[in-house]
């Protein structure tokens, strides 16, 4: 929360002075005048958070989130453990006012919710209609009378996933606000910070060995012990201290890491059904349509698709806001990529060997290798760069080697990293690997694609 509490500003409040200032908020801000203006298209989550948080209604940093459905919008906002049933009341208004402000003829109800900082299973609510907004605009309501028309209600936040929401967004955005104060006296490093309402003992002690931990870090060898100081932001005067030797930060510090030695971290891999993906609602749909057939595309030919699929999800997730400026250029990108592989695709499928060291390429049985060549096909069984083919069994039984005689056709190893084709080279058997499900290697020669597409900037 923040440092301290300020009762809303130029909004509601029942001096004469600041009444008066209101009704001209409200009145010259267009609320009288909005109902006359013709149909606005709908408006975002992202634009209504965002214009709240230019109005300025609530105290700087509160994190605000927002919905609509239909006709009405959704905010959610936390409370300041300071802020009475009026204080809800009055920005609530505001809020809806700035809701039916962006879609006068779209938004006609705003729910807002204040969830507690303090319990995370507690939230008071207001509901606001545009019938209150604009009474109050145009006079037929006092600012009292408003104020006694709306109800603030609590409710018990019973959904485990809200409860979950409520508190990660309260963590990050007291998080977020939170400042420090430094000093230094002598061989102490002495740190002041606010500590989060609700914090536990046990989370207190904790995150002052953390900053404590951070702060010998900046100290280097000029600091030997840290004090930690935390104010309540609420409980102004109270401060709790908390101290660490440097021997006893390095102690706790083997005791956690002892500790987490035990935790085991899971990679799961999981296969992606690209051929069920679709596309969401958004921005640039249709460009969004025709990459996604693209994809299916190649996946249907057995071409690999994974290195397309991460930039395909990134791109589905910017076109859930509105107007993000990356989309587009990210969409370019991904297309550009997609359509290089088809290209190579195609003349990989093409390609017919003719020649007498072809056919010798073709008769020769693999060599060596403990592990059995898979007879599964990719797109095709036989691919050519230089002057003689690669074959999948060639990749399959020995990656390396296939790929070095691939690049001794082009004038030995350095030669060919300077050459696009040799890029051709390692994406294909990249592909290879990959259909065969040999993801160890393939994921190395990606990465050495990658890096050879890095360092030449292809």
């Amino acid at each position: 929360m923040p440092s301290s509490y300020h009762k809303p500003k130029n909004l509601l409040s029942l001096s004469k002075e600041n009444l008066v200032r209101t009704v001209a908020l409200l009145t010259l801000g267009g609320v009288c005048n909005a109902w006359s203006l013709p149909a606005l298209a709908a408006v975002s989550a992202g634009e209504l958070v965002s214009a709240v948080e230019k109005a300025k209604i609530l105290a700087t940093g509160t994190r605000v989130s927002a919905a609509i459905n239909g006709s009405e919008a959704y905010v959610s906002t936390f409370k300041n453990a300071r802020a009475t049933d009026n204080d809800c009341k009055i920005e609530a208004v505001l809020i809806a006012k700035t809701a039916m402000d962006l879609a006068p003829n779209d938004i006609t109800r705003a729910t807002v919710y204040f969830y507690s900082t303090a319990n995370i299973n507690k939230r008071k609510y207001v509901t606001v209609t545009a019938g209150d907004v604009k009474a109050f605009g145009s006079g037929q309501l006092g600012q009292e009378q408003l104020l006694s028309s709306l109800t603030v209600k609590d409710e018990e936040v019973n959904d485990p996933a809200a409860k979950l929401s409520s508190y990660l967004q309260q963590r990050e955005t007291l998080r977020s606000k939170r400042s420090f104060t430094t000093s230094m006296s002598g061989q102490t490093m002495t740190v002041a910070a606010e500590i989060d309402a609700g914090t536990s003992e046990r989370d207190l002690k904790y995150e002052a060995f953390k900053i404590a931990e951070k702060a010998l870090e900046a100290g280097g060898s000029q600091a030997n012990k840290v004090v930690v100081s935390f104010a309540d932001p609420v409980s102004r005067g109270t401060v709790q201290q908390i101290s660490f030797e440097t021997s006893q930060l390095k102690s706790i510090d083997s005791s956690i890491q002892s500790a987490l030695n035990a935790i085991q971290i899971s990679a799961i891999a999981s296969r992606i059904d690209v051929q069920a993906l679709s596309t969401a609602d958004g921005d640039e749909k249709e460009s969004r349509d025709k990459l996604l057939a693209s994809i299916k595309g190649l996946d249907k030919q057995g071409v690999g698709v994974t290195p397309f699929l991460k930039p395909f999800f990134d791109i589905e997730a910017m076109a859930a806001g509105d107007n993000n400026p990356q989309l587009k250029p990210a969409i370019t990108r991904l297309s550009t990529a997609i359509a290089e592989q088809e290209a190579r695709s195609k003349s990989a499928k093409d390609f017919k060997p003719t020649g007498a060291a072809t056919t010798k390429a073709e008769a020769k049985p693999a060599e060596g290798g403990d592990e059995p060549v898979s007879t599964k096909k990719t797109k095709s069984s036989r691919w050519v760069s230089g002057s003689s083919a690669m074959t999948d069994g060639e990749i399959l039984t020995d990656v390396d080697k296939a790929i070095e005689a691939q690049a001794n056709t082009m004038g030995g190893v350095a030669a060919a990293e300077k050459n696009q084709k040799f890029a051709m080279v390692l994406y294909h058997a990249y592909e290879v690997l990959q259909a065969n499900n040999r993801t160890a290697d393939a994921q190395r020669i990606m990465r050495r694609y990658t890096d050879l597409k890095a360092k030449n900037r292809w």
